[in-house]
């Protein structure tokens, strides 16, 4: 039924256009690695309906191959594992992906078609060796294993370290969403290849949102008020504006001498991705640090944050780069600990 390559496409391409346009404006490595995995599913499942509505070709059964059963799993987890460990991947990573791409185009192409079968079997007409056979088995193996393995931990991870539960939610749907679109593929193998797209549009839908609860949420954004100039009348940027804090803290965090400084800093910054932590940082009026290295001072002063903050969040302070670390404690030192003191006396009066 061509009617399901065709939703899977729509959906591929609409997810590969809403990711896509947030990696170009906030750039993170698993975004945009996302971004090209839907692109990759989009061919694939654009392969797809072509062949079955125009009729199947040699390079049409290479590209579908190629892109659906070698390659989206594998991109997919290359985005996991950058989502992972944000600042432990090697440089050489990109390099080594090109490397197993240009590896995996290689064997494909070199891969002989049967015309005789093409017509009525499709891609199916590609003759896979041993080495093919083995490739796509790997890829999709590791892919498979990163996507729900690494989504499961980091959800955990998150929930340990007081993140929020929409990131977690996030991380459990991208491997809700992997092992449906394995379900699908298994599908195939038991003689329903008409349920492959169904499960894989299903799938695909499903890791979409999850990659969506993995971003920041709206509510915790830093927002930016906008008041009118008191000469020309016109509206121009004004002070940062964060989100409010609860009145006081819950029953299940501790905030030392009743630190609203901390309290702001593990409630509306911890939450955010670290761009956004040093964005607000900047607003707020702490520079991001060129140094590879901290100074004594700051030194001191990441260490006295760091002391202060409550256990779980603690953790998520540990994952900061030094110089957002270090913006951080210059704020809760220089400017969050004045907030707090006078707020602190105006209660004592």
């Amino acid at each position: 039924m061509i009617a399901f390559p065709a939703t899977a496409a729509l959906i591929a391409v609409l997810c590969a256009a809403f990711v896509g346009w947030d990696a170009l404006r906030h750039p993170r490595p698993e975004r945009m690695t996302w971004a090209i995995a839907f692109v990759v599913f989009a061919v694939a499942a654009t392969s797809e309906v072509v062949g079955s509505a125009a009729g199947w070709g040699p390079t049409l059964a290479r590209i579908y191959y190629l892109t659906g059963a070698v390659l989206v799993v594998g991109v997919l987890a290359l985005g996991e594992l950058y989502l992972l460990l944000p600042r432990r991947m090697p440089v050489s990573t990109p390099g080594l992906s090109l490397l197993i791409v240009a590896v995996a185009m290689t064997a494909v192409w070199s891969a002989p078609i049967d015309s005789s079968r093409l017509q009525t079997d499709g891609w199916h007409a590609l003759e896979r060796g041993p080495f093919l056979v083995a490739l796509a088995a790997t890829i999709n193996a590791f892919g498979t294993l990163v996507l729900v393995g690494g989504a499961l931990y980091s959800a955990w991870k998150l929930r340990a370290a007081g993140g929020t539960e929409q990131r977690a939610a996030g991380c459990v749907l991208i491997a809700i969403g992997t092992i449906v679109v394995a379900v699908g593929g298994t599908l195939t193998r038991f003689g329903r290849p008409e349920y492959l797209y169904l499960a894989m549009s299903l799938g695909i839908a499903i890791i979409f949102a999850g990659v969506l609860l993995t971003r920041p949420s709206r509510t915790s954004r830093i927002q930016v008020s906008r008041l009118p100039d008191s000469v020309t009348g016109e509206y121009v940027p004004h002070r940062p504006r964060l989100i409010p804090l609860p009145s006081r803290p819950g029953p299940d965090q501790f905030f030392t001498a009743n630190d609203e400084g901390v309290r702001f800093i593990v409630e509306s910054l911890l939450p955010l991705d670290d761009v956004e932590i040093a964005e607000a940082c900047r607003l707020w009026s702490a520079l991001p640090k060129v140094e590879d290295a901290l100074t004594r001072g700051q030194a001191k002063q990441v260490w006295a944050l760091r002391l202060g903050l409550p256990e779980a969040a603690r953790a998520r302070f540990d994952t900061l780069p030094i110089s957002v670390q270090a913006q951080l404690a210059e704020l809760r030192a220089e400017v969050w600990s004045v907030m707090s003191s006078e707020s602190r006396g105006e209660r004592g009066a």
